[in-house]
Formats: C-alpha cells, structure tokens, sequence
C-alpha cells in the first residue's frame, strides 16, 4: 500500500488499541480491586493479622478503584495504575505471602502488560519481575522463575494469534476505508461530471436554438441581398444600356442619323464612350455576382494578355481621375515584360481601384505605376507621394468596408482594396501595401507567369493549363436564355463558347470551329430529347454535353414567355433573338423607360431587316394597341408600373386572338430561382467512347461531385435513361 494507506492502518491501530487498552484496564482492575478486598477481608478476620499485607491491600483497592473509574477517559492512565499495582504485588508478595500463593502473583504483571501493552511488553515485565523477586525466594527461585516464565510462553501462543488477526483486520479496514474514500472522490467527479454534462447539454441546446435562429437570419438575410442585387441589377444596367446601346449605334451605325460628316475627334470620343461604357457593363456583372458567390470561388476568364498594354489602358483612364489635380501620372514599364494568362477585366479593375485610391489621396505630386519580371512572378506597384498610411492599419486596409482613418474625409466605401486583393488572389498572387505617414504608399501585388505547357506524350493537355488560344466549345440554349451564353462563358474558365443561336445551325457551326464538344442546355426532358436527336444527326465523333443550367426567374410567369433578353442588350443580340420568330415585321416594344423604347427603335432601325416598330409606355397601353393591330413579336420589359411585365404577359396569353404572338421578355435582373440548380449532367457520342476517354470523364465528374447528406430523405429523385456511349450523373435539386 501507499503512503496514505499505511498512515491509515496505524491511525486505525492506534484507535482499535486504545479501545482494546480501556477495555482491558477496566477488566483487570475490577477483579483485581474484587480479589483485593477478599484478601483485605480475609486479613482482618485473623487475630493477629499482618499489617504489611493489611496496608498493601488498602492501598491496592483505591488504585484499582481509580484505575477503573479512568479506564473509559483516561485509558493510558488507567493501564499505568494496574501495573502500578501488579508489579507491587509481585515484588512485595515474596515477603508477605507462603511460597505456594507468590507464583500466581508472579504471572500476574506479565499477564497484564501483555493485555495493555502488547506480548513484548508482558514478556519484559514478566523478566524483570523474576529478577526482582526470584532471590527472594530461596532454593527455589529458579524453579518457580522457570514456572512463571512457561505460564507466560504458553499466554503468548494462546495470544499471538489473536494479535495477528487483529492487525490483519486493521488492514483490511484500511484498504477498505481507503477504497471507500477513493470511491467517494471519484463519486464527486462523477458528480461534477454529471453537473458539467448537464450545463453542457443546456448550453448545446441553447447553442441550438441561437444557431436556428442565426440560420433564419442568414437565410433572410441572403434573400433580401438577392433581391438587393436583382433590384440593384436592374436600376443599374436600364440606364447603362441606354448609354451602352447608342453608343455603339453613334459608332458602328452612324448611317442610321443621316448623312452626317462626322468629325473625326468626335468619333474617337464617340468610340472611347462606348468602350467605357463596354468596361463599366462588364464591372458591374462582376460586382453583382459578388452578391451571390463568394469572391475566391469567381469564375476567372484568364487569356493570354499582354500587360504592358492593360496598364497603359488602365492609366489613361485614370488621367481623367486627376481632375485638375497637381498630380503627375508616371509609367515605368521593365523590358521584356512576358504575356501573362490572366483575366483582362479583373486586372484592369485591380489597377483602376489602386490608381483611384491612390489619386484619392494624394494632393499633389506622384502616382507612379511601374511593372517588373522576376523569375517566377510579375511585380507591379502602384506608388504615390500622398498622406500615407498609420502602419497598424496595413493589413486592415484590405477588409470589406474598411476606410482609413487619415487625416479628412476622401470618400470611398472600403471595397476599391478588398475587391483588388480577392481578384489578385484568384490569380495565384499576392498583393501588400508599404507606407509612411506624409511619404506615400506603394502598394504592389505579383501575378504568376505563365505555365509550362505540357507535352502530349506526357499527358492530356488540362483546360485550365495556360495556352494562346482557349478551346471552341458550342453552345446551344433550348429555353432562349440570352444568360446561359454569358454564365458558361464566365464559368468555364479556358474555353471559347460559341453560341448557336439555334439547334438547325449546328452542324454548319460545328464544320465551321471544329469545337471540343457541343454544349446543349434546357430543362428536362426536352434537353434529352433534342441531345438524342442531335447525337443521331451530327457526324460521329462529336462528344454531346446535354445539361439544365441556372435560369432567371421572371416573377413565376416564365411559361408565359418565349425567351428572355437580359440587359444590357446589343444590337446583335436583339436581332437574333428576334430573327428566331419572324425575319421582318411589326414589333412591340412595352417598356416605361422612354430612353430605352429610343434605343430599342435605333436599333431596329439600323438593321438591314426591316422592322415596324410600336411602343408603349405601360401594359394597358400595349393591350390597347395589340387589340387594334395585333403585332409579329412583342418586347416586353419586366420591370414596369402599374401592371408588372409578367402581368402584362398573362393578359396577352388569356387573349385567343393573341395566342400565337412570340413573348420576349427583358429583363436587367441577375436572380435566379431559389431551387435553380445544375441538377443534370449527361455525355454522349455517337459510336462510343473509348475506354482511356469514358474513365477520363469519369475521373472529372467524380474529383468535381460533392456528396450532400441529409437527415430525412428525399421526396423523389430522378431516372434519367441513357443509351450506349452515354455517362449520365444526375442529382436531385
């Protein structure tokens, strides 16, 4: 046993030994103070009584009285007087008693001790009483020495015993109050345990129920920021599209204002407002869907650019931020600056926010740009000799909505830099900032260079590996969607869609760009239907992507709509949304923004197919008109006041008269259905695939399918046929 065990048996001995010690004092001295008072009484019945005996036995019954008295309280006490007692007797009975009444009284403190004391302690008293009184007993002292020492051996085998035991039961009653004890204290833990299980257990469920209720927020929360964007889309890009829109008729169809000579400075204005205007479309799709998606995941459209010519661009838009600034705008471009694959917009944005937060503030003095490769990298910096930056706001610069607290209000709303650090992250570099307070800041971001190709022998060349030119893949839409080009050609990172504006004109575009693969997208089953078709009419050979794709969601009325044009909307686009129903006639144009009815009819109007344009402003208004002279195809903006686009739509449906009419719908919002996903992949071609081929698809799908469990299971799932040299992965939205 332990240390505290063994302290624990001689705390039990020493209790269990005191008790045994009172028991026994008190034992002996009652019969001691009994046989005390027979012999007092049979010493005064004599006639001439000894009066050494008659004092030791009134002395003796008073000591064994107290002793007795003391043997509960004082038990140590009470032991020490009744050996007091026996040994007086022992030692002084040679002299008052006969020989044969001295040998019992010769045992007598022997006896005692070993009861109070322990055997050893009988066993010394009993030598030392044989020492004191044996020669006073002649001639037979020894014999009788001998006699009181065997009586005292044959006590201490008929105690040893008794001894042993008990100290085997004070060990045991140590381990056992020991395991006890040990038992309690892990009781006690237990007990904790159970309590900080129980508060563990509230504090989950409360974590449960806050968690809910953050899942609500969230969930509304990503509602009205959709809503926030499809509203924000649509204000944004009607106003745009006025702009974009005749600003490319003023350059690309100036005919259509007349003879007119044009000066040429006016057409170079003309042509930089419509690139700007091209420019300032692309940004805002891209802010939009950061609304949707988070930034790190954008899709990147990365081609083999050339940077040197980016930031020229870049800076000379910038020149018009200095507005009358004393602010020099410097270029320093190193020789030998390579192509680098990487997205032109997104580049052109990081530089355009670093220049603008640059010219921002600075009052007067510096903004220098300047490039330089390095041996895996591209470095740019863009400098300037401005306020500077506090150094602990380095790395706080770069979050969402954070605006540096420098001296004055110099506007911004703390995205220029987070925008710039995410795009510049999505290219594989990194971008940090430099400052001191009234010296500047430079801030410099690097841009990977371009990859090595990779040898055929080697492998197959991946899509994403960086090349000069991006693979052809056609594209055709079966739903009309305008969108789906533009999703697949943002998404689809290293790939050149082509958009065939019809199913009739694949194979004339397939003989034309040789493309990797044919891409249909519409909604099932009529994409299966039609990739079957096609998969029999094309030449063998031409593997057959047939997907559903996310579809905007015109308010729950898309049945009532032939195809959707979303803005901002060209000229090209129109007329081919249009040419898929009627290849000249009258159109309505419905919408409340006059500007955009003006755009609609320049557009139309600059077209070598003749158009009858119509307008009106509202729905009641396009109702009237439509009774009166029904029209081939009808334009119809979503977004209008009283009677919303789909309203107006429904009427003309429930109208027999108008039944035949195409519906286009316009649209500048980016929301798509809340349950609108990509929910079915199928990959066909005709005459099969080789086995090499088929695992290569499989390997794609399986690296790019993610598994989603939930607890309840799903109330219906869907069976999607396919045929010989077809891989089919479906899942349920």
């Amino acid at each position: 046993m332990g240390a505290y065990s063994r302290l624990q048996v001689r705390q039990i001995r020493e209790v269990n030994q005191r008790e045994i010690r009172s028991r026994t004092a008190s034992g002996l001295a009652g019969i001691l103070m009994v046989a005390c008072l027979f012999w007092w009484w049979g010493l005064l019945a004599e006639d001439w009584p000894d009066l050494q005996s008659v004092a030791l036995s009134s002395a003796l019954i008073p000591t064994f009285f107290v002793a007795r008295h003391w043997a509960e309280r004082k038990p140590t006490v009470s032991a020490a007087l009744v050996l007091s007692g026996c040994l007086a007797t022992a030692v002084l009975s040679p002299t008052l008693l006969p020989r044969e009444a001295v040998a019992p009284l010769l045992v007598l403190p022997g006896m005692a001790a070993a009861g109070l004391l322990g055997l050893p302690a009988g066993l010394g008293l009993t030598v030392l009483v044989l020492l004191l009184a044996v020669a006073d007993l002649a001639g037979t002292g020894l014999l009788l020495g001998a006699q009181v020492l065997l009586v005292y051996l044959a006590v201490w085998a008929v105690l040893s015993p008794r001894d042993s035991v008990l100290d085997w039961s004070w060990l045991r009653s140590a381990e056992a109050t020991y395991l006890a004890e040990q038992l309690r204290d892990r009781q006690g833990e237990l007990n904790k345990a159970l309590a900080a299980l129980h508060v563990a257990y509230q504090l989950l469920e409360r974590s449960n129920r806050e968690l809910a209720v953050a899942h609500q927020e969230a969930e509304e929360a990503r509602r009205l920021k959709e809503e926030f964007a499809a509203n924000v889309s649509h204000e944004l890009r009607t106003p745009l599209n006025i702009i974009l829109g005749f600003a490319e008729i003023m350059h690309r169809a100036s005919a259509t204002y007349g003879a007119i000579e044009w000066p040429p400075m006016l057409r170079r204005d003309v042509a930089e407002i419509w690139r700007s205007a091209c420019y300032i479309s692309e940004l805002v799709d891209d802010i939009l869907e950061l609304a949707r998606v988070d930034a790190l995941r954008m899709p990147v459209k990365r081609e083999l650019s050339d940077l040197a010519a980016i930031i020229q661009e870049t800076v000379s838009l910038a020149e018009r931020l200095v507005d009358g600034k004393a602010i020099s705008l410097e270029l320093d471009l190193g020789p030998g600056l390579p192509p680098l694959y990487l997205d032109r917009t997104r580049m052109r944005q990081v530089l355009l926010n670093l220049l603008t937060n640059a010219i921002r503030f600075t009052d007067a003095g510096t903004v220098r740009v300047s490039a330089v490769a390095r041996d895996e990298d591209v470095l740019v910096t863009v400098s300037d000799s401005g306020v500077g930056i506090p150094a602990h706001e380095l790395e706080l610069i770069f979050r969402e909505f954070y605006r540096a607290q420098g001296p004055g209000e110099r506007g911004g709303k703390g995205l220029g830099l987070a925008i710039a650090r995410r795009f510049v992250q999505l290219h594989g570099g990194r971008i940090w900032a430099e400052s001191r307070m009234g010296s500047g800041s430079q801030f410099h971001f690097t841009i990977p260079l371009q990859g090595k190709q990779v040898s055929k022998l080697a492998g197959h060349l991946s899509a994403s590996v960086p090349g000069s030119h991006s693979i052809p893949v056609l594209a055709v839409s079966l739903g009309g969607h305008e969108q789906a080009y533009g999703f697949l050609a943002r998404h689809l990172d290293g790939f050149d869609v082509i958009p065939a504006s019809r199913p009739e004109s694949v194979a004339e575009l397939l003989d034309r760009h040789h493309p990797r693969a044919l891409l249909v997208e519409g909604p099932l089953p009529q994409v299966a239907t039609e990739a079957e078709r096609l998969a029999e009419s094309l030449p063998p050979g031409v593997p057959i992507i047939a997907t559903t794709l996310p579809a905007p969601s015109v308010m729950g009325a898309d049945e009532c709509f032939d195809a959707l044009l979303g803005k901002p909307v060209t000229r090209e686009r129109l007329l081919s949304v249009l040419r898929r129903f009627v290849q000249s006639g009258s159109v309505l144009v419905v919408d409340d923004d006059r500007g955009f009815v003006q755009l609609v009819r320049r557009m139309l109007l600059s077209s070598e197919t003749h158009f009858d344009v119509r307008w009106a402003y509202e729905g009641a208004e396009a109702l009237e008109k439509l009774r009166a002279a029904p029209a081939d195809v009808v334009l119809l903006d979503m977004v209008m006041e009283p009677m919303s686009g789909a309203e107006v739509a429904r009427a003309i449906r429930q109208e027999e008269a108008f039944a035949g009419i195409p519906i286009v719908g316009v649209t500048g919002a980016t929301g798509l259905r809340d349950e609108a996903r990509i929910s079915w992949v199928q990959v066909s071609k005709r005459g099969g695939m080789r086995d090499a081929e088929a695992l290569s698809v499989l390997r794609a799908i399986l690296e790019g399918a993610r598994a989603e469990y939930v607890v309840s299971e799903p109330s219906g799932s869907r069976r999607t046929a396919a045929g010989p040299g077809t891989l089919a992965c479906a899942s349920a939205p």
